[in-house]
């Protein structure tokens, strides 16, 4: 089979960053990773009665990043302040509760913010903190960060055998192949590959500067776009700041998902429907048509491995 030069180029540029992204171990069997969960693990309890989140997994799926299932099927999103607000008793209660599963299942530092929207995870740096917040995503549950610090997404109705388990198990599984699987000359070049373009991350409900009117042609324009580049249909979610394209199955749209996070652009999916951000640029941001290019060149290494029989 004849390889036009772009396209080999393409080839050997994306599995640069995808390796450069993941752990080693993964670097000889990206094609046979499962997209399929495994199953999820049931609560353990302690002598007081509380969930003893440290007796609970041994082992982890693959990651959601490196093409294995998402944890979540469905996305759980950032919290909406009036409604922590309307029952601060019940917020506190959540917020420390997944504080003291992290801290069981990882060692980490993690504290709460002073309305209890948030459960602030503490990184031994912002190359860790830039990794997890990538990782966390792509398993279906909000992140966010600022410098070493992780943002997650804690709300009164979280329970503990969904929401509040679905927070811990994220974080403790990233920080699990973080912490256990990476060496620090890995984790220097995870660095390198996070660090040469911004991160595309999708708008907030919460940003008052974007207008309804603005986020409307936002959406058009990524679906457009980025519908252009992938060659999928693309559709509006539900979810605010995300838009969706329908894969052929869940293998491509895990392939995807692995693909799109290693060119800095927020990833996830939803079975087999890829999850992208609505790009909303900025003046410092790098313009759309860069992120058509990445997205092209991606859109041009699938259509080789699907004629390779790898996807």
């Amino acid at each position: 089979m004849n390889i036009k030069p772009t396209v080999k180029q393409e080839v050997k540029d994306l599995n640069i960053r995808i390796r450069g992204l993941l752990p080693l171990a993964y670097h000889s069997c990206l094609e046979t990773i499962s997209p399929i969960s495994m199953g999820s693990a049931g609560l353990k309890y302690d002598k007081e009665g509380r969930v003893a989140w440290d007796e609970i997994w041994t082992t982890f799926c693959d990651l959601a990043m490196a093409g294995g299932p998402p944890h979540r099927g469905k996305f759980l999103g950032p919290p909406n302040p009036p409604d922590v607000s309307k029952d601060l008793e019940k917020s506190k209660d959540v917020a420390f509760e997944i504080q003291r599963g992290i801290q069981l299942t990882t060692g980490m530092k993690a504290s709460i913010d002073d309305q209890f929207n948030w459960v602030l995870l503490e990184c031994e740096s912002e190359t860790m903190a830039a990794w997890m917040h990538r990782a966390i995503v792509s398993e279906n549950v909000f992140a966010d960060h600022l410098g070493n610090v992780v943002y997650l997404p804690s709300g009164p109705d979280f329970r503990i055998e969904k929401e509040i388990k679905n927070v811990i198990v994220c974080v403790a599984k990233t920080w699990h192949y973080w912490d256990g699987h990476m060496s620090e000359n890995e984790k220097a070049k995870a660095g390198k590959v996070m660090n040469d373009a911004p991160l595309i991350i999708p708008p907030q409900a919460s940003n008052n500067e974007i207008t309804a009117a603005v986020y409307a042609k936002a959406l058009i324009e990524t679906l457009e776009t980025v519908g252009a580049a992938l060659k999928f249909k693309g559709k509006s979610s539900a979810e605010y700041g995300w838009v969706g394209f329908e894969c052929p199955d869940e293998k491509s749209a895990a392939w995807m998902v692995r693909a799109v996070i290693a060119c800095n652009i927020l990833a996830r999916r939803e079975i087999a429907t890829l999850m992208l951000p609505v790009f909303i640029a900025h003046p410092s941001d790098y313009p759309l048509t860069r992120m058509f290019d990445f997205l092209t060149a991606i859109r041009n290494v699938y259509e080789h491995q699907l004629e390779m029989g790898e996807v």
